[in-house]
């Protein structure tokens, strides 16, 4: 498979301090599909008679609070809705749009283009390492900002039963920051690796053998693909939120 290249733009003039142009503007369009989504929820908000995207769009706040009831506790679980909901949206449409169609090309010069390739200007945001670590890592040190707004009793919970816990908390703790990124970008990355493969065969085997080998298996893949990416948007969702819960005041549950 023909390795694909990025543009990338120097960011402060510090070497090696690059900002991804493609990821970037893919992450602009896939906030401003979620805005238009949102919109057209609430464009003609009618509580005797509903659209069929206000429908849908209720169906999901029903079930992110159900998540957050779960997780956070009934007590909490209306703060943390919004949050849910905008991930598990922004999440999904970002491990959909990199299946629905790649956009590559032969580039020699331009903004960001820095060496004659193979350039990639369409992709999920999700499929790039940097993307999927800020986000798990952000969604963590979240949730212990959150336990700091008791102090008390987040410092207490470390030392819990008793000092000697301290080492096992941590040990606890510090995969969260690896695990939660680290699982979305793997299966998105993965997905969209395969998919490019299977989708090059014709050009590898010629048109016809390359169809045929590869033209059923891309089909399943695409849709397995489809599927794990909603696994994957809902799966961020729930432990974001289980992350959360875990530094609230266990009364408060």
């Amino acid at each position: 498979m023909m390795e694909h290249l990025f543009p990338t733009i120097e960011l402060f003039g510090i070497p090696g301090f690059t900002l991804n142009l493609t990821v970037a503007l893919m992450s602009v369009i896939v906030s401003l599909i979620v805005i238009l989504i949102a919109m057209a929820a609430v464009r003609r908000m009618d509580v005797r008679r509903p659209s069929g995207m206000q429908n849908f769009l209720e169906a999901i706040i029903d079930f992110i609070r159900g998540l957050a009831k779960d997780t956070v506790g009934a007590k909490h679980a209306d703060e943390w809705v919004p949050l849910g909901l905008t991930l598990f949206i922004w999440i999904f449409v970002s491990n959909q749009i990199g299946l629905i169609t790649n956009v590559t090309a032969e580039a020699h010069q331009g903004l960001g283009i820095h060496e004659e390739g193979h350039y990639s200007f369409w992709m999920s945001p999700t499929a790039n390492f940097n993307v999927a670590m800020a986000m798990g890592i952000a969604m963590v040190l979240l949730s212990h900002f959150v336990g700091l707004r008791r102090p008390g009793e987040y410092f207490k919970h470390w030392v819990s039963p008793n000092p000697a816990m301290l080492p096992l908390h941590l040990v606890e703790e510090l995969p969260k920051f690896l695990t939660l990124g680290l699982r979305l970008f793997g299966n998105i990355f993965a997905g969209e690796v395969l998919l490019a493969i299977l989708v090059g065969l014709p050009l590898s085997m010629g048109w016809v053998a390359g169809s045929l080998a590869g033209g059923i298996p891309m089909l399943v893949w695409l849709g397995y693909s489809m599927f794990v990416g909603t696994v994957q948007a809902f799966v961020f969702t729930v432990l974001t939120l289980v992350y959360i819960g875990q530094k609230l005041p266990h009364g408060d549950h």
